[in-house]
């Protein structure tokens, strides 16, 4: 017996606690596997903006203990040639760009929630905005030029002016967000009533840019509507079930 008990190799005194901490462990993989997300996240474009040049990407998160409510960041790039919607066609001997920034942040309440692995469903958002454009006018016509006496007169040549300009408000939209089926796109459809005010560095030149609600400079009221398709990230996530 002795010489038995002698030749067995004495037992690891860390075996017992590895194994329970490795049965533990393994539980709580299993279980974390079997929990859905807690937060949703999906990103959306607003192609509608591309007539001004305007390319919108917003991201949606929604809160970790309020399933119906959610934040949206959108950042805001503007490069290209400036759209005109409210005043027709420019002339074809005059060439205008603009590049600009902005963001525009809202808080976003679902009223009457989808069933859908995102969030979908009637919604109600608020938030403000802001905006910086740099408007550049390049190209022949007629222009004010100093004459004899200091008198001005009107001369056609060279047209070239920059104009800077800072806008900011605020709007309440309400819209629906509907899956498309069978994958994780969907479309955001909106109306809205907002407000804002604009400043330009010269002020002769920025009068031009607030000749309708869809113009650059536009202060006052507004309606924004349009349209967003988008892509829930959550719903891309794969989904693991903890093996028996």
């Amino acid at each position: 017996m002795n010489a038995t008990a002698k030749n067995c190799p004495p037992a690891s005194r860390w075996g017992g606690p590895l194994l329970v901490l490795g049965m533990l462990g393994l539980s709580f993989t299993a279980g974390g596997q079997n929990l859905p997300p807690s937060r949703s996240l999906a990103l959306k474009v607003a192609p509608q903006h591309l007539v001004m040049s305007g390319y919108w990407l917003e991201a949606e998160l929604q809160r970790a203990r309020q399933s119906n409510q959610s934040f949206t960041l959108t950042p805001q790039f503007y490069s290209g040639p400036a759209g005109s919607p409210n005043d027709g066609p420019a002339p074809t001997n005059q060439e205008e760009s603009v590049r600009g920034v902005g963001v525009q942040a809202q808080h976003r309440l679902y009223v009457l929630p989808g069933k859908a692995a995102y969030q979908t469903g009637l919604y109600v958002s608020y938030g403000p905005h802001v905006q910086y454009f740099e408007m550049k006018l390049r190209g022949e016509g007629w222009r004010e030029v100093p004459g004899p006496g200091d008198l001005p007169y009107l001369e056609y040549g060279p047209v070239h002016s920059n104009t800077k300009l800072t806008r900011y408000g605020a709007s309440v939209q309400v819209g629906y967000q509907a899956p498309l089926p069978p994958g994780p796109v969907f479309v955001d459809l909106f109306v809205g009533l907002g407000w804002r005010d604009s400043h330009a560095e010269s002020g002769s030149e920025g009068n031009k840019y607030r000749s309708g609600s869809s113009n650059y400079g536009h202060r006052g009221f507004y309606f924004p509507a349009g349209v967003k398709i988008g892509v829930a990230l959550s719903a891309l996530r794969p989904r693991t079930v903890a093996a028996m």
